[in-house]
């Protein structure tokens, strides 16, 4: 007997395989073609073949694996597909014949057992005590995203025993219909039938031909051959809206179960295939293009409190605006992209303006402020030490819907449109002295998104 576990190159996938040969065993006299004479067996304790049987013991949901998600993909559409290769692959046995029949299907194999037929079984229980949103679809851990299911079985896959055909049902499972046994090898099932996704592997490893030849004594000849199997794909789908993001994990899946027996072996428990939690659901996100500091100048203002210089001004008085375009990158499409701000001075405003220096951290220059606007509208500005988030100015949709969720770039462009511009209330003065020179201010900038 060979017992072995391999791990796919990935070093994801792995399964578990167990390899023996098998001896003709039935120490018995064989029957005549006809009439009551028996003759000794003449293949007692020659070669009659070797068997595999293996089975996956990767868990999908334990592999770390990051997704982004736009909301605003339809309902129905496929975020992530795992093929039959890389989700949960070959369920299933497989014998080869020595090219030596015998009189009966007693055989031993190579670790000392004896059985009349050489046995490998195997019962998977899914999904226990899940919830089927539709057809085939079963509910996950977060709301909007499904999981749906497929098994398919081997095209290579022979449901024919020969004369040995006793009605055995070598695989089974359920569709949404009810139960399946020995599905058409090479077309696909969604599995799932009400709360649970199971399937199931019998073993019928010998295959039978009646005798004909009155020159070999047996009346059924028994050979060892056949193989069966049946992987399972499966699909995250999005099924609503998504209303939380983080962990995903399938809802029933921990209590699923799987059960190995083989002859001669107490049974074997993988356990639950489909638990875990180690797939991250991201939601779409945007941030500043380029540069995150700006450098924006107003220009050279005139002190308008001096009549010599504009003697028809009245204060207060307000000066032209200044554009100022945020530019923006997406990772997929938001319908809300708030900004809010932050005077950074020691000297803020009680009016909620921008306060002005000489210099950034020097000395607050009074009558003269600046003001921001959007779309030509006044925008409050928050003091150091408040939260950020009670003037919000949300400048509407952007970005672009994504359909690849592994696809974490920025590759979405947009901008947002500010404005600036100095009010002068009245005379611009640095501690109470009349100032002229250079005037700055700060302010920190939040982008939140929903």
């Amino acid at each position: 007997m060979a017992v072995t576990s391999l791990m796919g190159m990935t070093g994801r996938l792995s399964a578990q395989t167990y390899s023996y040969s098998y001896t003709w065993a039935d120490p018995n006299n064989c029957p005549q073609l006809s009439g009551s004479a028996t003759v000794p067996n003449p293949n007692f304790g020659k070669n009659a073949g070797s068997c595999t049987f293996t089975y996956p013991t990767n868990k999908p949901f334990t592999q770390a694996k990051t997704l982004i998600v736009d909301n605003h993909l339809p309902t129905g559409s496929v975020l992530y597909a795992w093929d039959y290769n890389d989700f949960l692959p070959n369920f299933g046995w497989s014998c080869t014949s020595s090219g030596i029949s015998q009189c009966a299907n007693t055989v031993k194999s190579n670790a000392g057992i004896t059985t009349f037929n050489p046995s490998f079984s195997l019962s998977t229980n899914l999904v226990q005590s899940g919830t089927q949103l539709s057809s085939g679809i079963y509910k996950t851990s977060i709301e909007g995203i499904g999981v749906k299911l497929y098994m398919k079985v081997s095209a290579n896959t022979s449901y024919d025993r020969g004369s040995c055909n006793y009605g055995t049902s070598v695989i089974s499972t359920y569709d949404n219909s009810g139960y399946i046994s020995n599905p058409i090898p090479g077309n696909e099932i969604v599995l799932g039938y009400s709360n649970s996704i199971s399937a199931n592997l019998g073993n019928l490893t010998t295959y039978c031909v009646n005798n004909t030849n009155a020159n070999v004594p047996a009346r059924v000849l028994h050979s060892l051959k056949g193989q069966a199997s049946y992987s399972i794909r499966a699909e995250l789908i999005k099924t609503g809206d998504i209303t939380s993001y983080g962990a995903l994990s399938v809802i029933g899946a921990d209590a699923g179960t799987t059960t190995v027996t083989i002859t001669g072996q107490s049974p074997v428990n993988p356990g639950a295939l489909l638990s875990g939690n180690a797939i991250t659901i991201q939601p779409v996100a945007c941030r500043l293009r380029g540069a995150t500091d700006y450098q924006i100048s107003l220009g050279r203002w005139v002190n308008l409190a001096s009549n010599s210089v504009q003697p028809n001004v009245s204060l207060p008085y307000t000066g032209n605006i200044e554009p100022i375009n945020l530019k923006l990158e997406c990772s997929g499409k938001l319908d809300n992209v708030e900004f809010s701000f932050q005077d950074t001075g020691s000297s803020p405003l009680t009016n909620r303006n921008i306060s002005l220096y000489d210099s950034i951290g020097g000395q607050s220059i009074d009558g003269l402020e600046v003001e921001m606007l959007y779309n030509d509208t006044r925008l409050n500005v928050h003091k150091i030490g408040e939260a950020v988030t009670t003037y919000k100015t949300n400048t509407g949709a952007h970005g672009s819907i994504k359909t690849n969720t592994q696809d974490f770039t920025y590759n979405s462009q947009s901008q947002a449109q500010f404005g600036a511009r100095f009010i002068q209330r009245s005379a611009i003065k640095r501690n109470g002295v009349a100032y002229t020179g250079p005037v700055t201010g700060k302010v920190n900038m939040f982008v939140t998104y929903h």
